[in-house]
């Protein structure tokens, strides 16, 4: 089992702290516990509802100057990926939300190759933000506003480990209900794609990309599709409940649920002055599912020590993110050759 924080991978020796060298390794993944020991080794404190608070409003924002780019729904989740990927190492305290949120939109242009001028960014920036005033002339961006934003790319990419490889769930949502729908012919396939897809883009708005890949997602945006389309139509042919939708999806169970339950909570968080109680009837009969079935029989118990959202019991005598995020070592980059 891997220790609580091992990306980057930061011996704790005498060349760490006396300022050699250190290696970095990209870890596309983070179970509860490591998050829970990153967001601890922030300092975040009550800064962390204004964190979480500032990872949805930065991500809708994304969206928002994105369509107005005109870039791909790919591209704007790989910028949002990227957003939740630098603030699971540094603090809003530290780096603007918005500079960070427009230096990720720079950097996924060049990764998805929809690339665009960082001036003609800051143009749609502008619109989303003032978008009763006159578009902002590109020429008077300031150099000084150009070199920041040049400069948190840098620090991203050393925070991505210069690893570029992100996968979304889009792909497995359509490939996942054209093979169902080959078991079950009777399925509403077109209006469950659509509604999956729509999840899938709003899944974004958490932090499930940083803790499940890319097919595990989709399973748990599908899931979570048949059971609100079940609410909202009588009619609809969804998803059986008689099925080994784990062996199907490629996922444990616990892990579409959870996927279904962070998505079911940003949605009861974002309409709390409307209507949420098909999201609340969703999560309590997804909570009693979960009980009936029980634990996992074939996880062991260190495993499920790491799934769980708890705070280390230990403390480091010194912080390895304050060690890490300095210039002041020599850095290797190391990458997987599988």
């Amino acid at each position: 089992m891997s220790s609580p924080l091992t990306t980057p991978t930061t011996p704790l020796s005498a060349a760490i702290t006396t300022g050699l060298s250190f290696r970095r390794r990209y870890r596309p993944y983070y179970t509860k516990r490591q998050l829970a020991t990153l967001s601890h080794l922030k300092h975040n404190g009550s800064l962390a509802v204004k964190e979480a608070s500032a990872r949805q409003s930065s991500c809708k924002f994304i969206q928002d100057v994105g369509r107005r780019l005109g870039f791909p729904q790919k591209t704007i989740s790989t910028a949002q990926a990227l957003y939740h990927r630098f603030y699971l190492y540094y603090s809003i305290k530290e780096y603007s939300p918005q500079d960070i949120s427009v230096t990720c939109l720079f950097v996924a242009s060049k990764i998805e190759e929809t690339i665009k001028k960082l001036k003609d960014i800051f143009v749609a920036v502008h619109s989303v933000k003032y978008p009763d005033s006159k578009e902002l002339d590109p020429e008077h961006v300031s150099e000084d506003r150009r070199r920041k934003i040049i400069s948190y790319e840098k620090l991203l990419l050393e925070t991505l480990c210069f690893d570029f490889q992100l996968r979304h769930p889009y792909e497995y949502v359509i490939k996942f209900i054209k093979w169902i729908q080959a078991f079950q012919p009777t399925l509403d396939s077109k209006v469950l794609a659509e509604k999956a897809y729509q999840i899938a883009v709003d899944s974004y708005r958490t932090s499930l990309c940083v803790e499940y890949p890319a097919h595990t997602i989709a399973g748990g945006c599908i899931y979570l599709a048949s059971r609100l389309l079940k609410e909202e139509k009588a009619d609809f042919n969804g998803l059986p409940d008689n099925q080994p939708w784990d062996q199907y999806f490629l996922s444990r169970m616990e892990d579409i649920e959870d996927v279904a339950q962070q998505i079911l909570d940003l949605y009861i968080l974002i309409n709390s002055r409307y209507g949420v109680s098909k999201y609340t009837r969703i999560k309590i009969a997804l909570n009693e599912q979960s009980q009936k079935r029980g634990p996992d029989p074939n996880m062991d118990d260190i495993t499920q020590q790491e799934l769980k959202a708890r705070l280390p019991e230990w403390e480091f005598q010194n912080n390895p993110l304050d060690i890490v995020n300095t210039n002041h070592h020599t850095v290797s980059y190391h990458f997987s050759t599988s």
